[in-house]
């Protein structure tokens, strides 16, 4: 087990007190998405249509949802489906690749993937909202960090 500590370094060129939220560019399937939302209270990893539809890879590759998905106003949101797609936080020795199940979406946002528990967990990565900072550990078992944009 890693110990990953942070530290003021982390939150240099961070202005005090604030709210950010927490967002990255991830590249999802060789694409890099940008925009997307680390939220740890979400309970799927989403990918909203539009980004979904950039990537081209074609909705008869998703795979039906039999259960409804509720939307940050409680009301139930239009599923298309689900699949499957390999993630990478990182870039050469400094990566982390997993694969993970992302929920396509059509509704509007200002996000364009939520990385929810999930991926986080898959990724085993430590997440710091003050410092806008998440740590983990790469293909090559070094400890990296990424900072949100």
């Amino acid at each position: 087990m890693f110990s990953i500590p942070f530290s003021e370094e982390d939150a240099k060129g961070i202005v005090f007190p604030h709210d950010d939220p927490l967002v990255l560019v991830l590249t999802v399937n060789g694409a890099d998405i940008k925009r997307a939302l680390v939220d740890g209270g979400s309970s799927a990893n989403i990918l909203f249509a539009r980004a979904f539809d950039v990537m081209r890879i074609g909705r008869k590759y998703l795979t039906l949802v039999s259960y409804p998905v509720i939307g940050f106003n409680g009301s139930t949101v239009r599923l298309e489906g689900s699949i499957v797609l390999q993630v990478r936080m990182g870039e050469g020795s400094a990566a982390r690749d997993v694969m993970a199940e992302f929920l396509v979406i059509y509704v509007p946002s200002a996000y364009n993937a939520i990385v929810g528990r999930p991926l986080i967990h898959d990724m085993q990565v430590v997440v710091s909202t003050y410092h806008l900072t998440m740590v983990y550990v790469s293909n090559a078992g070094t400890t990296e960090r990424v900072r949100g944009s």
